[in-house]
């Protein structure tokens, strides 16, 4: 019994030895706010101070401001429940999450937020980025465009619904096929119209110079073969490479896309601390 009692009047006063960081709120708060988040994060590490939801939340904060999501998103989700800033975890968490990719836990935390349209609205951003057709079908319904600080991002949301799940996508194989019978108009139909018409030109080239050296000299002549060989080579690449294009074009259309949701994601949250 003795041994327990000295035991928790250890524990007690290291507790009490321990400094509270209610105490530099204010400090670390005006290194935060003026960019000194590897000052503020220095600070937060090199004191001893005794653990808290408080020292949750600017443990996530400062990792936050400084770009290190992971760690911050891990210091956000310790956060309790009926804490002050277990609100505020939540959405920074959830975007935290969503700039490192991590969809599922971003999602997870977001539908833990408070029932409002800011909540249908992070859910809509990580039904897009997920690919949850239904998810931001529900989800956009609580859309009312009355909030200035949503309005713009719901519009968005909905622009990048319409290109994923309604309008036509771009076909590789459609792109292949119209370079067999144009060559270069499957990259025109890509997007990348100059190597479209290179491409045309190419091929024709050769084409060209294997027709005359087939009429002169015939087709067991070494440069119609030599310039058959060539063309046939350009001409197969060329539909290729405009299978490649679509792909590429397509990629980097929806990396696009995903980089602009989670930047309108993260403006409401922003305005809301």
């Amino acid at each position: 019994m003795k041994r327990i009692l000295a035991a928790i009047a250890a524990t007690l006063y290291c507790l009490g030895a321990q400094a509270q960081i209610t105490k530099d709120l204010d400090f670390i708060d005006y290194l935060l706010g003026n960019n000194l988040s590897k000052d503020a994060l220095a600070w937060i590490q090199h004191k001893d101070y005794a653990p808290s939801d408080t020292l949750d939340y600017m443990k996530g904060l400062t990792f936050y401001t400084a770009g290190k999501l992971d760690l911050a998103a891990a210091e956000f989700e310790k956060v309790p429940a009926g804490s002050p800033y277990y609100d505020k975890s939540l959405l920074l968490g959830a975007v935290s999450y969503a700039y490192t990719g991590n969809y599922d836990s971003g999602l997870k935390l977001i539908g833990a937020y408070p029932d409002s349209e800011l909540k249908s609205y992070g859910q809509a951003a990580f039904s897009l980025l997920t690919d949850d057709k239904a998810g931001y079908e529900l989800a956009s319904k609580n859309f009312t465009y009355t909030d200035y600080s949503l309005a713009e991002g719901e519009k968005i949301f909905g622009n990048i619904y319409q290109s994923r799940f309604v309008d036509k996508q771009k076909s590789p194989a459609l792109a292949a096929a119209m370079s067999a019978v144009l060559p270069g108009a499957g990259k025109w139909y890509a997007g990348r119209k100059d190597e479209g018409i290179v491409s045309l030109i190419t091929v024709g080239v050769f084409a060209g110079i294997t027709a005359e050296n087939w009429i002169k000299k015939g087709p067991k002549d070494w440069r119609t073969i030599v310039f058959g060989t060539l063309g046939s080579l350009f001409y197969i690449g060329n539909i290729y490479g405009s299978y490649v294009s679509v792909g590429i074009y397509n990629d980097n259309l929806r990396n696009a896309q995903n980089s602009t949701i989670v930047f309108n994601l993260h403006v409401p949250v922003r305005s809301r601390l």
